[in-house]
């Protein structure tokens, strides 16, 4: 008794305090990524990217119904924290049961100790590792998924224990129910089949090379009866003829019935299990349902019937690869461009898919992290090592007590890790660190750690026995590992994770909505620039009037067909000349390198002030694909540059059509010369404005965006910034979040180059770089050494010499640092040569600009205008000294 009541006791302080934490340090809002597309889902009960979730949207929409906050992204995350702390209290629980089951009686206080205090400590060490901690505090599927692996580990636990007792099974029956409702989260936790199977195996027979063998590839048949067979297969079967699917569901039940009635109790469980994956899979039914509402805000693949349900599951959208060989596969240039890194496809699988994309990531966790900068090495001064040592110490440890469910633990590991790796065949670079996929194999780690701990005490007082008491002994040791371990993890980590006051990506969101005009059209291309757009429009009702075409999605038809039919919010439809089926059809098509394009243009859509009216642009539409074939070079464009295309003439300049700010040159299909820069999106104009090295800004609407910040949100058109938090010197920005403050600041710098060119308003300029700095912190939130050159040169152009010499020593060394990092680095307008040179030159430092230049013709040996340019300051200098 004293044992149950004192290991509850502990089980809820561990959920406590992780939940209190989470809930201290949480986002206030939705955060990057996917999880403005989630927060979305839930809201409207909306279809995500595939492979979907429903059952993760389901649980989310139960929570942006409750009371918990008035913002609907910070009810989601709260699902996220509470499941997270859930499953810190079930990691302590399964630890107790695992030491319990080697030590078998828990009779003085000191065992009692040992069992709950390490345990005890392992499961705050996994509440307190930076990529568990990270997940706690957003709306991804992530931290419910996590729990949803604890749950089934902590009911195979109990099946263990009770085993040999009648109805024992019925734990068996829970995971595989378990299993079944987490296909509609994330397909990774469907790995626990893999384990319930070994389990199985080590608790109801006598080990030998052979059983275990025959029990890993009846665990490998059971998983891939889920996943493909149930997952894939189910629908594919109900695509063909429904009734074929009742007859397998009648035969299955008959199965059952006749199992059950024989005494055949192994394939009664096999059978029941399946029919409770089965039936936890049925949350899947809601996709197929959602998708048939008219006008749904988010509906991606359009999953109505069975055979788009497959397409759905298989993501299809994202192309097929391989799943052993090669490594080395896709055919993106951001990928081929790193494949001389690597000798080889088994270096590759080495150095890049084992070492970077997991090893590194447990490193982080339990070593130290060195940065959060994407690409982040490990640093062992963070954590010391400390947990890793234990953890390691802790796997040893169970193998010398308990080696059958150590066997099952450490293959749960290496699943949920380096296999789980090696199976998503992942390429060089990612977009961002995929850290969260591996928060099973952590758990398992946690799980050691506690072991690790309790092996420490066990043998410290073996050696101690009867020269003192074992109490203080333990307490003493169990104290030292907390302060080590979950608590040094809480120093570590808690600046750099608590975004409490983080409200970067609504913000952005919101700024980039309040630039447009009333019914405007959007064309945005990422994850970052497009889910929180859809979250402010469907959770909070923000700009419902403007219509979101984000280019990578299309490229999709029934992305393109819901963007000309529906009508989200009471919206308009995006307008467009293609029909139904020729959108269904639309493919890239080739294309010369350029093709002169003409649009025309109603006299209504001049400005009375205009003179020149001429009735039509004309551009030179440029081929944004290329590719070699039988020693030719074939160009053409994606269908997302026809559906540009086609938009822009079926709107007849009736409704604003906007790029986002965040896209490229090769997004704007040649309009360059007709975009107009106001606030976050360049606005497309019936004349021109600008040209491709120096696109026009809009003055009064620039004014009205950066002079008018507000810290409230408007769901109507209203000018006005939102910039919280960002002169806050406690909150940390994420690499992501400093390159979306850099665009601001680039706003900012380009309002006030447009005033330095005219001598009447350089006061102006001065005053907006002034404002810049006042409500953008640079001793925060470090500014980038190509965004103080375009400063320091506006400041000389307006007389600012003061200023201009301020900053030209910090670019000087950011520049030359960027040189001996990448001397390749030569071309393009911000190359830190040409901007040193600029300096230099600006500054009368011609020696220096003679010295750049010549490392230059290190990189581009002969280059002509180089020797030029070298010639002339040479001329200059001489000059000088004369």
């Amino acid at each position: 008794m004293q044992f149950r009541t004192t290991n509850k006791i502990f089980s809820i302080f561990a959920f406590l305090i992780s939940v209190s934490v989470y809930v201290i340090t949480v986002q206030p809002t939705f955060s990057l990524w996917d999880c403005g597309e989630f927060v979305a889902s839930a809201v409207s009960l909306g279809n995500p990217h595939p492979p979907g979730a429903p059952f993760f949207i389901l649980i989310g929409k139960i929570f942006t119904l409750l009371p918990l906050s008035t913002d609907y992204g910070l009810r989601m995350n709260y699902l996220s924290a509470f499941s997270s702390a859930g499953t810190v209290a079930l990691v302590y629980l399964i630890s107790t049961k695992i030491i319990t089951n080697w030590k078998e009686n828990v009779n003085s206080i000191s065992d009692l100790l040992i069992v709950c205090g390490s345990s005890f400590i392992g499961a705050l060490s996994l509440a307190f590792s930076s990529t568990f901690w990270f997940n706690a505090l957003e709306s991804e599927v992530y931290g419910l998924g996590t729990f949803l692996i604890a749950l089934a580990v902590y009911f195979l636990m109990r099946w263990w224990e009770s085993a040999d007792e009648s109805g024992s099974d019925r734990y068996l029956m829970l995971v595989a129910y378990i299993a079944g409702i987490s296909i509609g989260i994330h397909l990774l936790v469907v790995q626990i089949i893999f384990i319930a199977g070994l389990m199985f195996y080590f608790r109801r027979y006598e080990y030998s090379l052979k059983g275990l063998v025959l029990a890993v590839i009846l665990s490998t048949a059971m998983f891939l009866i889920v996943y493909p067979v149930l997952v894939i297969g189910l629908p594919q079967i109900l695509n063909l003829n429904l009734w074929i699917g009742i007859v397998i569901l009648s035969l299955l039940i008959a199965g059952i019935y006749y199992t059950s009635n024989s005494n055949r109790k192994i394939a009664n469980l096999a059978l029941i299990s399946i029919f409770l994956i089965i039936t936890g899979y049925s949350t899947y039914t809601m996709v197929i349902l959602r998708a048939q509402v008219d006008n749904l805000s988010i509906n991606e693949n359009s999953p109505e019937d069975f055979n788009s349900l497959v397409s759905y599951l298989s993501r299809e959208q994202y192309g097929n690869q391989p799943l052993f060989l090669p490594r080395r596969y896709s055919t993106e240039a951001m990928h081929w461009r790193t494949w001389e890194n690597y000798s080889s496809d088994s270096e590759f699988l080495w150095k890049y898919q084992i070492n970077e994309m997991f090893n590194r990531y447990l490193f982080w966790n339990f070593i130290g992290r060195a940065g959060y900068d994407q690409g982040a090495g490990v640093d062992i001064s963070k954590l010391w090592a400390i947990p890793f040592l234990l953890g390691m110490l802790g796997c040893f440890y169970h193998f010398r007590r308990d080696w059958r469910l150590a066997i099952v633990f450490l293959i749960m590991f290496l699943l949920m890790g380096i296999i789980t790796a090696l199976y998503q065949n992942q390429q060089d670079p990612q977009p961002r660190e995929r850290d969260y996929f591996y928060v099973g194999a952590f758990l398992v780690f946690s799980l050691w750690i506690g072991f690790g701990v309790a092996g420490i005490i066990e043998q410290i007082s073996q050696y101690f026995k009867n020269r003192t008491s074992p109490i203080p002994l333990t307490v003493t040791i169990l104290l030292i590992c907390l302060l080590f371990s979950p608590l040094n993890m809480v120093r570590a980590n808690y600046h750099y994770l608590d975004r409490s006051d983080n409200y970067v990506p609504f913000d952005y969101a919101y700024n980039i909505l309040q630039s447009l005009e009333k019914d405007a059209i959007l064309f945005t291309n990422g994850d970052n620039d497009t889910f929180t757009l859809w979250a402010l429009q469907t959770a909070y009702g923000i700009r419902q009037d403007v219509r979101v075409v984000n280019l990578s999605l299309a490229q999709m038809p029934w992305y393109n067909l819901q963007l000309k039919n529906e009508k989200p919010f009471g919206s308009l439809p995006v307008p467009m000349t293609y029909s139904d089926a020729q959108l269904t059809e639309l493919r890239p098509l080739q294309w010369p390198e350029s093709k002169p394009i003409k649009i025309s243009v109603p006299m209504s859509a001049y400005p009375d002030t205009l003179s020149m009216k001429p009735g039509e642009i004309n551009f030179e539409m440029p081929a944004t694909i290329s590719q070699q074939y039988n020693g030719q070079m074939i160009t053409a464009v994606n269908s997302s540059d026809l559906i540009v295309l086609d938009i822009l003439k079926a709107n007849n300049w009736e409704r604003p059509v906007y790029f986002c700010i965040t896209l490229t040159s090769n997004n704007f299909i040649g309009l360059e010369d007709y975009l107009l820069l106001e606030g976050m999106a360049y606005r497309v104009v019936p004349f021109k404005v600008g040209s491709k090295s120096n696109i026009a800004i809009n003055e009064l609407v620039m004014n009205e965006c950066l002079f008018n910040l507000t810290d409230k949100f408007y769901t109507h058109s209203a000018r006005g910034f939102s910039f919280r938090g960002l002169n806050d010197r406690n909150i940390f920005f994420t690499e992501d979040q400093v390159r979306m403050i850099e665009t601001y600041r680039t706003l900012y710098i380009k309002l006030s180059k447009h005033y330095a060119m005219n001598p009447e308003t350089f006061e102006k300029a001065n005053e907006t770089l002034r404002e810049m700095s006042s409500n953008i912190s640079e001793s925060m939130i470090p500014v980038d050494y190509r965004v103080k050159y375009d400063m320091a040169m506006t400041y000389y152009k307006i007389g600012e010499t003061g200023m201009f010499n301020l900053y030209l020593p910090e670019i000087e060394s950011d520049a030359l640092a960027e040189i001996n990092r990448n001397p390749l680095n030569s071309k393009g307008f911000y190359s830190p040569y040409r901007i040193l040179v600029d300096l230099y030159e600006t500054s009368s430092q011609y020696g220096k600009a003679i010295d750049v230049l010549n490392r230059m013709l290190l990189v581009e040996p002969g280059e002509p205008n180089i020797t030029a340019k070298i010639e002339d300051l040479k001329s200059r200098l001489e000059s000088d000294e004369n």
